[in-house]
Order: structure tokens, then C-alpha cells, then sequence
């Protein structure tokens, strides 16, 4: 068995392997127009085609869209029609049907992919909206229905939010920027649904506007992104950072006082995070339209950047919705026309460079608000194959840890169970199929261990101390998007030299896939 340090291995096969991964991803377009049967489009961001504008119920006046069950379902908030609408995407068209029928507007959608659910943010009017979550699974019983909604938001103007990607935190602004509330959505949480606390987001500006918010796949920070003007009736902005465990917002200017990312162009609209937190993308409508990215120092925020993309070309005449693609290296904004016999537009850029990729006519559309990418990258699993062989004290088990997966950015811990002598040894590779030209599973019977199968290519080893009869093994997963989708394989030997002449036995094999 070779002995190769696991990352470094991880690092480079993803490196060559994963490139296909940001492909041609389909985003759809929303808007708001007002009548019965809205516009949209479907539009694919590899090669700039588009189908559209098609008109639809289901779509009317659309506040927000996600897609789910890697990218084979969409799912639409409507201002008007009062419900969360369902696409059913085959690859090529949608069949439309309603998901939930709300008891108002709907604002904006929250996708909690581990446990299949979904948020928003309904209610009868402005100040008594609520939050509820929806079971989005189809295989259960209450597919479709509220599992659970909060009752203590009552108060403010509240439409605009967003929810953490692993479902546990959502960041709720009040429009008018009073304060911030950041409620746990954690159904395993003692406070489920309650506010974790009430922060007043204090901006400099005599009037200001909670626009968008968003919360890193870490969970360690909330966004929210305002704007507003001063008391000179100078148009302003910015983004507030809220450190979420010590609800504490970050200062980005050594001055006295509290000093948020000011933004150096006005009426900043929408914005969304990179999965790693490094960066975040902006969009606006104040002067000629704009799109930037801001790229954040935590330790030195006030070494932190604004860069705009596009300057001085004049292709973005309002800048309305903004979204990254699910690795977050390409940007999808919309510009809406200026006037209503204009086509309004889809620009795809290089979330890095900023070069235009793609520059997509949006006919009869107006109020672009949602750019919606489908996310084909895969939830994070650790599933056991295959049977282990039996020693002193049974068959040893290899399985994740207890509310441990193999997420991006995240500690995983998989556990090795009924380990003898305290000490296990844990075979990592990037094959079933085969390890040095034979065959796998192998049978390892002529190496002592009778009715012991080899079940994975065993490119590193490592070993595992233990204790009470289990060893783990630990792992900082990258947050680096070009591990999404990367499969390894696992299986553990545990040193037990009763058990046969070679003093091994075997466990399960283990599949893990890197992913949300």
C-alpha cells in the first residue's frame, strides 16, 4: 500500500478531472410586470442561447427563483398570485404546476438542500410576514405543505432576505434598515425559529434601504447590501458584514465609530457571495448602470476592494438582478431596457476578469429582477458499499460521523467502529474497478484473511488511533468550487491479531462525494 498525503492527491486529480464541471449551466430570467402572465426565459450560459420570452401564470410578477434536486426542479415566488410555483425541467422545457399556495406574496426563496426544504417570506401585507418552510421532498407525505413557519417577525417592512446554504441561519433585514435579524432555521436547534438577535445596522445615511442580503456557506457571516441617501440628498450605499456567533459587524475604516463597505456608486440592487466568502458580486441602477465585485479582507477590512466591471461601456442601463454561477466563477446580470419598447439584457461575465462572455436579448422584458442558475453540483454523501469480514469483535464498521458529511469548507469526520487494540488503518483512493492492474473487490484470503475483501484502490493510508473501540479520521474539506463533484473511495483495516494469521480485518467500503 502506498503512502501519499491525501490532499495533495485530492488537489491534483481535481485539478486535472473537475474542469468539465462549469458547463452550460441554464439560468432562468424572471420579472415583473404586472397583469396576470409575466413573461420569463430560459437562457444557457455556455453558449449564450436563449428560449423566450414565454409567458406563463406560474411566472407572474416573480420575486425570486432557485432550482433544486440538481437542476431537474425550479421553484418560483410570486408577488401576485400569492403561491411558490413548481417547474419540472427535462432537460429542455418546464412543466409548470403550483407548489404552495401562500397566504400572501411571496418574497424571496431560501433552499435548505440537505433537508428538502424551502423557505419564504409570506404574509397579508408588509408588517405580519413570516417565514415558512415548505417540504419540497416528493417522496414524502407532507410534499408541498408548511412543516414549520416563525411568529415573531411581525413588525417593519420585510422583503428581501436570504437563507445560509446548509438551511441553519436566514438573514432577514428590514426594508427600511430599523435592524437585521438573523433567525435560526435549524429544526434540530433549540431555538428553532427564533431570532437570534436584533442588530440596528447604523450607515451614515439619513435615509436607508435594506436592498439584498446573504449569508456565507460557512455561516460565520452575514451580508446585507443597502442603499439610500445622505443628508445632502446625495445618493449612497454600501454593504454591512455581521459576524454571526458575536453578532458584531465588521469596521471597515480605522475612523471612530462603526463604518460599513461603502460603495463608490449609487443605488446599489441585488447582490450575491462567493462560496469561499472572498468576494462578492453587486449590481445598480443609479447613473448609466453598473455591476462590481467587492473583494473582502477579514483580517484588514479596510483593505477590502470594489472593482466594476464593464466601466464606461454602458451596457448595463439599470443594473437589476445579479447572481454567480454554482462554482461562482461567472456572473449573470440583467439590465433592464429604459424604456419599455426597448429589449432589456442577460450579461454573463468572467466572475474574475470581468470579460463578457455572453450578451443575451431579453425582448418584452422589464423589470429583470431574477437570475436563477441551476445547480447541478452534487449534495455532499459518504455511503457504505460492499461487507467487511468479521474479527474479535465483530464486523468493523466505516461509516460518517454523526451529522458529519463531506461538504465544502467543512470538517468531515468518518468513524471507524468495533476497532480492537485501539488502532485502525484507513485506505483512501480513486478506484473500484481496479488497484495495480487486478481486479477489485479482490479477495485477500491468500494473504491470511479469509472471507477479507480489498474494495478500493488504496492510493494513501493512513492510521487511525482509538478509543472505546472507535477511531476516527478528520479531514478539512477545501472550499474551493473545483472540488465540487470529486468521488473518492474508503475502507478501513483494523489491526486485530486474533482474528487470523495476517492480523487484519476488514471494513465496508465507502463512497464519498464532495459537494454542499
Amino acid at each position: 500500500m502506498r503512502q501519499v498525503l491525501f490532499p495533495l492527491v485530492v488537489a491534483a486529480l481535481t485539478a486535472c478531472s473537475l474542469s468539465a464541471q462549469a458547463g452550460n449551466e441554464v439560468i432562468f430570467v424572471g420579472t415583473s410586470l404586472g397583469g396576470s402572465t409575466d413573461p420569463h426565459y430560459f437562457a444557457e450560459s455556455g453558449t449564450g442561447s436563449a428560449s423566450g420570452p414565454q409567458y406563463s401564470t406560474f411566472t407572474d410578477n416573480v420575486t425570486d427563483a432557485v432550482w433544486a434536486n440538481q437542476g431537474r426542479d425550479l421553484f418560483v415566488a410570486e408577488g401576485l398570485m400569492n403561491r411558490i410555483a413548481h417547474a419540472a425541467w427535462n432537460g429542455s422545457s418546464a412543466t409548470w404546476s403550483t407548489l404552495w399556495s401562500a397566504p400572501g406574496a411571496c418574497y424571496g426563496l431560501g433552499l435548505d438542500r440537505d433537508r428538502q426544504r424551502l423557505w419564504t417570506l409570506s404574509g397579508a401585507t408588509g408588517g405580519t410576514r413570516e417565514l415558512y418552510c415548505i417540504d419540497i421532498d416528493a417522496s414524502s407525505a407532507t410534499y408541498g405543505t408548511v412543516l414549520a413557519q416563525t411568529a415573531t417577525l411581525s413588525g417593519g417592512v420585510l422583503e428581501r432576505w436570504e437563507l445560509s446554504r446548509h438551511g441553519n441561519y436566514a438573514m432577514v433585514p428590514d426594508t427600511l434598515l430599523g435592524s437585521v435579524q438573523v433567525i435560526d432555521t435549524d429544526p434540530s436547534s433549540p431555538t428553532f425559529l427564533q431570532s437570534l438577535g436584533s442588530v440596528f445596522a447604523a450607515t451614515g445615511l439619513s435615509i436607508a434601504i435594506g436592498s439584498d442580503a446573504a449569508v456565507s456557506l460557512d455561516e460565520q457571516y452575514g451580508y446585507v447590501c443597502y442603499a439610500g441617501i445622505t443628508t445632502s440628498q446625495t445618493p449612497g450605499g454600501g454593504i454591512a458584514v455581521l459576524h454571526i456567533p458575536t453578532l458584531t459587524w465588521l469596521d471597515f475604516d480605522s475612523a471612530p465609530g462603526q463604518q460599513h463597505f461603502q460603495i463608490p456608486l449609487p443605488v446599489p440592487n441585488f447582490m450575491d457571495l462567493s462560496l469561499d466568502r472572498s468576494f462578492a458580486v453587486v449590481s445598480g441602477q443609479g447613473g448609466p448602470g453598473w455591476a462590481a465585485r467587492i473583494d473582502f479582507d477579514y483580517i484588514t477590512p479596510s483593505n477590502s476592494t470594489f472593482t466594476e466591471y464593464l466601466p464606461g461601456q454602458g451596457l448595463l442601463p439599470n443594473g437589476n438582478g445579479i447572481s454567480l454561477s454554482p462554482i461562482s466563477d461567472r456572473v449573470a446580470v440583467t439590465a433592464t431596457a429604459v424604456n419599455l419598447s426597448a429589449p432589456s439584457q442577460l450579461l454573463i461575465l468572467d466572475a474574475t476578469s470581468g470579460a463578457l462572455l455572453h450578451n443575451i436579448t431579453l425582448t418584452g422584458l422589464w423589470n429583470v429582477y431574477t437570475t436563477a442558475w441551476q445547480d447541478s453540483s452534487p449534495t455532499a454523501t459518504y455511503t457504505a458499499f460492499g461487507a467487511g469480514c468479521s474479527g474479535t469483535l465483530g464486523v468493523p464498521g466505516l461509516a460518517a460521523a454523526a451529522g458529519s458529511r463531506p461538504a465544502l469548507g467543512s470538517t468531515f469526520t468518518a468513524e471507524v467502529t468495533n476497532v480492537t487494540n485501539h488502532a485502525a488503518l484507513l485506505a483512501t483512493g480513486f478506484s473500484i474497478t481496479s488497484a495495480g492492474g487486478l481486479p477489485l473487490p479482490l479477495d485477500l484470503g491468500s494473504f491470511g484473511m479469509n472471507g477479507c475483501f480489498l474494495r478500493v484502490d488504496p492510493i494513501a493510508v493512513s492510521f487511525l488511533a482509538g478509543a472505546a473501540n472507535v477511531a476516527t479520521w478528520t479531514w478539512p474539506v477545501p472550499s474551493a468550487p473545483s472540488f465540487f463533484g470529486l468521488t473518492f473511495y474508503q475502507q478501513a483495516f483494523v489491526l486485530d491479531g486474533a482474528a487470523n494469521s495476517a492480523g487484519l480485518t476488514a471494513s465496508n467500503g465507502a463512497a464519498a462525494v464532495l459537494g454542499f
